[in-house]
């Protein structure tokens, strides 16, 4: 009987020794994962089996403390929580902290540098100061003692910066763009009408798309399958048309600048960019181009640079491939990390960010000027609150940075992170200024047409003038048009009708779904060109179309860029922007058939109904007269 007691005793035992052995086995395989997500820059995960192991018996343990705080501050959203968990792990710190074992007791010195970071970012920078001046005390080497006066440095420039903020006017951009996930990288095209993004979904972030049309922005697309990427590329800037947009692909050990097109209604799969050197086995983390595409702007921590991360530029050769990258140099780049220049549509303004200059603290934006000779300013720092004492980083420029969008956690949000626009705060509202930039052309009647008509006479062109007659389209004031008081009364005559001149012009036809100006648009806008300049009196509106294919909100907003491209043509030939406006009417006018009687399409006839037309507005219509060409008969609408 007693053998038997003993046996069953033994049995239990060898069965609780189990038990503990797979115990610790499994807190091992959580600490294993943990370094390994820790290592990848995955905080999420990592702090997922960090807290596993805190809340099975290392609540006290100094280095699961240190790790777990380390994960919070690199959470947005949640940098609150790491000062406890950092403050805990100060109990037992040693300089003789050995990390990736789960035997380690102690924490590390650098937890007085975390904790410093972790008061900076929360606004406690006198706690922050004395954090880092802790560090220094028990630092081991010149390098960490200088950093950490850079961080005293930056929570001293913050402290002044946010006694004088500016003001500014921080705009959601609504629900139609932002929503109860992150939504952030936002760029978009010089008209104002294409905005790419990301947005973060349940297993990957995707690349989505929208259109501004009627005063506000149209439900997203997601882009990833047309791309084709597997979740891991990410939107950095956008040509100035909206048809190219540039990407980077990452993985656990690289990073490249990709492209994808716009063409034939649909974005192509991303491709690297050709190039001598653009990407490399080192890590480019952004790109941007020119407004004319023909410079490239992109960051990389390639070996021969200045510091960590550096802006670089790269110049577009006759052959289509981007040239050998120039590093922009010192009074750029610093000795720690550059990152997400955007150049405004100027070309002579860079915006970028930057731990190093003079900053507050973590990554801050700057601007620098490019002068006449080529070279840039020193850099200067954009102030609080568009910088922070964390790190600002992806601050898109839109309109020479008179509106700003940039992605920010605040509590009033829809989401993690939300999409804004930035202005200044005397600015008008965004809606209101949106809609002023989305027309600049467009004048008020009243800037065109008198107040009284009788205040200016409009002279017809004659067919043949005499040398006493006013040159075509010239306004007169009326107690002047009369040169000479005549000495006897004039006998009565018929008041002579004004005819205008009548011109024909052909319209700016487009491809199916682009808004591009073909070669052939632009010999006939040069047309135009030339007929406002022979007149330079006459004013023209610009009216964009659409065909009958595709949802008729779409194609309202891809009629005005029609319109508006057809104005930014005539802009660039030398045409005076007050003397033009442009809108878009979407399917509301068809000059031809979209389909056969018997339903089937009809190219042809869709192709004129892609077009942009000309209309003289205001008193000069008086002057000029524009015909647009018949329809063909077969491709006519009956009546």
């Amino acid at each position: 009987m007693k053998t038997v007691l003993f046996l069953v005793s033994l049995l239990f035992f060898a069965d609780a020794l189990s038990a503990q052995e797979n115990e610790q086995i499994d807190l091992r395989e959580y600490f294993l994962d943990a370094e390994y997500f820790l290592a990848q820059e995955e905080y999420v995960d990592a702090l997922y089996d960090y807290l596993e192991l805190y809340n099975n018996g290392y609540k006290e343990n100094a280095n699961i403390n240190y790790r777990i705080g380390m994960c919070y501050l690199n959470i947005p959203g949640q940098k609150d929580k790491s000062i406890d968990f950092l403050l805990e792990a100060l109990k037992n710190v040693s300089p003789k902290y050995r990390e990736s074992s789960l035997k380690q007791i102690f924490a590390p010195v650098d937890v007085w540098l975390y904790l410093g970071n972790a008061y900076r970012v929360n606004n406690r920078l006198d706690k922050a100061i004395e954090s880092y001046n802790k560090y220094k005390e028990m630092a081991g080497s010149s390098g960490e003692i200088k950093y950490a006066d850079q961080q005293i440095a930056a929570c001293n420039k913050a402290i002044r910066f946010m006694e004088n903020p500016l003001n500014v006017r921080i705009t959601n951009l609504g629900d139609s763009i932002n929503g109860n996930s992150s939504n952030f990288k936002a760029v978009v095209s010089d008209d104002g009408l294409t905005m790419a993004f990301m947005n973060e979904l349940p297993f990957y972030k995707g690349v989505f798309i929208s259109h501004y049309s009627n005063g506000g922005w149209s439900a997203p697309v997601n882009i990833t399958p047309q791309i084709q990427s597997d979740g891991d590329q990410y939107v950095t800037s956008i040509s100035s048309d909206g048809t190219l947009l540039y990407l980077t692909r990452e993985d656990a050990f690289n990073s490249d600048i990709y492209i994808s097109r716009f063409q034939d209604g649909k974005w192509s799969k991303s491709e690297p960019v050709n190039g001598q050197d653009i990407n490399t086995k080192y890590w480019e983390s952004h790109a941007c181009a020119s407004r004319n595409g023909k410079t490239l702007y992109f960051t990389s921590n390639r070996k021969d640079g200045l510091g960590e991360m550096d802006i670089y530029k790269s110049t577009l050769l006759a052959n289509g491939q981007w040239g050998k990258p120039v590093n922009l140099g010192s009074t750029i780049n610093t000795d720690l990390n550059e990152d997400t220049p955007f150049i405004t549509e100027s070309d002579s303004i860079l915006y970028f960010s930057s731990q190093g200059h003079e900053n507050m603290g973590g990554y801050d934006i700057f601007r620098s000027r490019l002068n006449a000779s080529g070279q840039w300013s020193a850099p200067e720092n954009i102030h609080y609150p568009l910088n922070t004492t964390d790190d600002d980083l992806f601050y898109y420029p839109w309109h020479n940075a008179r509106i700003v969008y940039a992605s920010l956690i605040k509590p009033e949000g829809l989401g993690k992170e939300d999409i804004y626009a930035i202005q200044p705060g005397d600015d008008k509202p965004l809606a209101e200024l949106l809609a002023d930039i989305l027309q600049p052309a467009k004048m008020p009647e009243a800037a065109v047409i008198p107040e009284k008509p009788e205040d200016v006479v409009t002279i017809p062109v004659p067919s043949q003038p005499s040398v006493t007659q006013p040159t075509p389209a010239q306004k007169v004031p009326a107690e002047t048009a009369v040169v000479e008081k005549p000495v006897e009364t004039p006998p009565v005559t018929e008041p002579r009708e004004i005819v205008p001149q009548e011109v024909e012009l052909k319209p700016v036809y487009f491809a199916f779904d682009h808004y591009q100006v073909t070669p052939e648009g632009e010999a006939q806008l040069n047309n135009v060109s030339n007929l406002m300049k022979q007149y330079p009196s006459i004013h023209i509106r610009l009216i964009g179309h659409a065909d009958a294919k595709g949802p008729a909100e779409y194609n309202l907003g891809l009629s005005a860029k029609r319109a508006v491209s057809a104005l930014q043509f005539l802009v660039k030939s030398g045409i005076e922007a007050e003397r033009l406006s442009s809108t878009g009417i979407g399917e509301k006018n068809f000059v031809a058939i979209n389909s056969n009687p018997d339903g089937t399409d009809n190219p042809e006839g869709r192709k004129l109904n892609r077009r942009v037309e000309y209309e003289v507005t205001g008193a000069d219509k008086m002057v000029i007269k524009i015909n647009i060409p018949p329809v063909p008969g077969h491709l006519k609408i009956k009546e």
